[in-house]
């Protein structure tokens, strides 16, 4: 793309609102465009106001929406096929949106890193009830923590109590809590919370007529875990980029908004997908993310030509696709249970055939001790409905007795 550079023009605190998304044919994209301004109210840091009276309406032939989480641009998409009769059910375009079952928060925390240690690295440690991720800012040792806690969680609230958290970091993330002074403490304590995006993608397609096209979160929404949103979005760009080159700027007819359709919308859905399943609480997180990477390990060790490595191995191949990599794993999981049926019925095959060997002629002494246990059972009970007093111990015990005397 880098022929359209010099067409590109980057501008920060604008809210836009999409008034015409090119329904009319051959019309250009139009949309209202307000400069933000930051408000604070009560000390409020995330209150943001839109000057909406200084609204410019503005056309352009090609609309990229990236708009991450906001969904403005997706929304309006959906609410516009959903007014076209013409469309059929399954060409119309929809928003798909998973309830979040596994609500995490986070709160940032800035880090100084002492001059000893190395500044390039990613510092993270995870447990069952914190993760925490520290990225470089710059090469100075400036770094920008992410807490990830709980919904539940006591310190996961506005207002804490700062020597909770200092006795949390102490006792948790000692080699941090050296690095955080008692301001930026308290500073942390007092945040509000902020919450991870939930599950989110659009189908069946990326694109709105002949000239509007998702791309990144607002396409594929995910929880930043692994990396994949973003780097999902990169290779969007990068896709779009391709088809826009082969396209020689030509973007009136629709082919480029189609052409990236035809190869991200399927990507955009199995990514999701994949990422959930990843994330799912308690038995159902047992189901589809530990159990699959215990059963991949092992197929695959036994049977590496049959069998793909786990999921997070075939992740990092980034010669696959995340629709490829589903697929397979959906072969995997049809060949891993019939292998584990036909383990099982042999399995079961064997102890029956053990029994009927016990039970045969050639088993005649198992068959009576097997008798004779069945006898003593049935003569106790027999005999505990008589008198519950008298259990199969007192029969046993009478029996052994008579037989002395004679």
């Amino acid at each position: 793309m880098n022929e359209l550079s010099d067409q590109i023009e980057i501008n920060y605190g604008y809210e836009v609102e999409p008034k015409d998304l090119g329904d009319v044919e051959d019309g250009p994209v139009v949309l209202s465009v307000s400069r933000c301004t930051e408000v604070d109210e009560d000390n409020d840091e995330d209150e943001i106001n839109c000057d909406i009276d200084a609204a410019e309406l503005v056309e352009a032939e090609m609309l990229i929406a990236a708009d991450g989480t906001g969904r403005t641009i997706a929304n309006e998409m959906e609410a516009s096929d959903l007014e076209n009769g013409e469309l059929k059910p399954g060409n119309k375009f929809k928003v798909t949106r998973y309830v979040d079952d596994n609500r995490r928060i986070y709160k940032t925390v800035p880090l100084k890193l002492p001059v000893d240690w190395r500044h390039d690295l990613n510092y993270s440690a995870r447990t069952n009830r914190f993760n925490i991720d520290a990225l470089p800012a710059d090469s100075k040792g400036n770094y920008c923590g992410v807490l990830l806690l709980k919904e539940d969680d006591a310190l996961a609230a506005a207002d804490t109590d700062p020597k909770e958290l200092r006795k949390f970091f102490e006792e948790n993330l000692s080699q941090f809590s050296s690095l955080i002074d008692d301001e930026q403490m308290a500073t942390i304590a007092k945040k509000k919370p902020s919450f991870l995006p939930s599950f989110r993608y659009v189908s069946p397609r990326l694109h709105h007529m002949n000239r509007t096209v998702l791309v990144g979160d607002c396409a594929h929404t995910v929880k930043p875990y692994f990396g994949l949103g973003a780097n999902s979005a990169l290779e969007d760009i990068s896709v779009l980029g391709d088809v826009l080159s082969m396209a020689q700027g030509n973007i009136s007819d629709g082919k480029v908004v189609q052409e990236f359709s035809r190869l991200r919308a399927k990507e955009a859905k199995s990514l999701v997908e994949i990422s959930r399943n990843l994330d799912r609480p308690g038995k159902l997180g047992v189901l589809t993310f530990i159990l699959p990477l215990i059963v991949d390990s092992i197929f695959n060790k036994l049977a590496p030509s049959i069998f793909a490595p786990n999921i997070f191995g075939m992740l990092q191949n980034d010669a696959l696709t995340f629709e490829s990599i589903q697929r397979r794993k959906r072969i995997d999981r049809v060949s891993q249970s019939a292998a584990l049926g036909v383990l099982f019925g042999a399995m079961l095959h064997l102890a029956k055939l053990g029994l009927s060997k016990l039970l045969s002629s050639e088993g005649r002494i198992a068959r009576r001790v097997v008798g004779f246990g069945c006898s003593m059972f049935l003569l106790g009970k027999g005999f505990s409905q008589i008198n519950p007093n008298i259990a199969v111990a007192d029969v046993l015990a009478k029996l052994n007795r008579k037989k002395k005397t004679a």
